[in-house]
């Protein structure tokens, strides 16, 4: 049976790799699963990383490596996006996750300005920083300025995709600062639920300054 409503389409990208695509794509939809949504994953990464979780059978919900013809029995769709995809998704909403290094920030301003080009909405989220390094620490104390999530570097991440599990995986309930890493995630899965990308964020401020 078809659902009435439409489902919520989420494009997880940024055109360089290793910036933390398909950790969110696994742990979002997991986290949906926790609120009782029920998410699909479309993996168009090539390397598959978020169908090598799926085969390995460690995930409460359905990756697919292609959208299927018809809607799919889902709340939320989360396309993960492959690396060098410099194509703007075509969904409303982007997740935008980023590490902090120099050259990673640069290609993020350069695809978030094509983004902003065609009047999307964007999450921006900081990965895997290292605070100990300056240039790291103030890229992301300014993007956070900017309304941008931040998850830390952390073990958990690492531990989770050894086994091909997400971090709401009960196996890992007493993981090192789990429940920690586990808020950041839930908090940017609220912000896509209220559609809290930067473009309405601004609207929000003009219209508080308006009143």
């Amino acid at each position: 049976m078809k659902k009435n409503t439409k489902p919520k389409l989420i494009s997880i990208w940024n055109p360089k790799g290793g910036q933390g695509k398909s950790m969110l794509a696994i742990n979002l939809a997991a986290a949906s699963v926790e609120m009782g949504l029920k998410p699909l994953v479309i993996c168009q990464d090539q390397q598959g990383t978020s169908i090598n979780y799926y085969k390995n059978g460690n995930l409460n919900f359905e990756v697919l490596a292609t959208l299927p013809k018809e809607q799919p029995d889902a709340d939320i769709i989360i396309f993960d996006h492959q690396a060098s995809d410099w194509e703007v998704p075509q969904t409303k909403l982007l997740l935008m996750p980023l590490k902090p290094a120099r050259d990673q920030y640069a290609t993020y301003i350069d695809a978030k300005k094509r983004a902003e080009a065609k009047s999307k909405e964007i999450i921006t989220i900081v990965t895997d920083g290292q605070m100990h390094r300056q240039s790291e620490k103030t890229t992301t104390q300014h993007l956070k300025g900017q309304g941008a999530h931040v998850i830390p570097s952390s073990g958990v991440f690492s531990r989770a995709a050894e086994e091909y599990r997400s971090i709401f995986d009960p196996s890992l309930n007493k993981a090192y600062k789990i429940g920690e890493r586990r808020k950041e995630i839930n908090k940017i899965l609220g912000a896509i639920l209220l559609n809290a990308g930067e473009k309405t964020d601004k609207k929000k401020r003009k219209l508080k300054n308006a009143a």
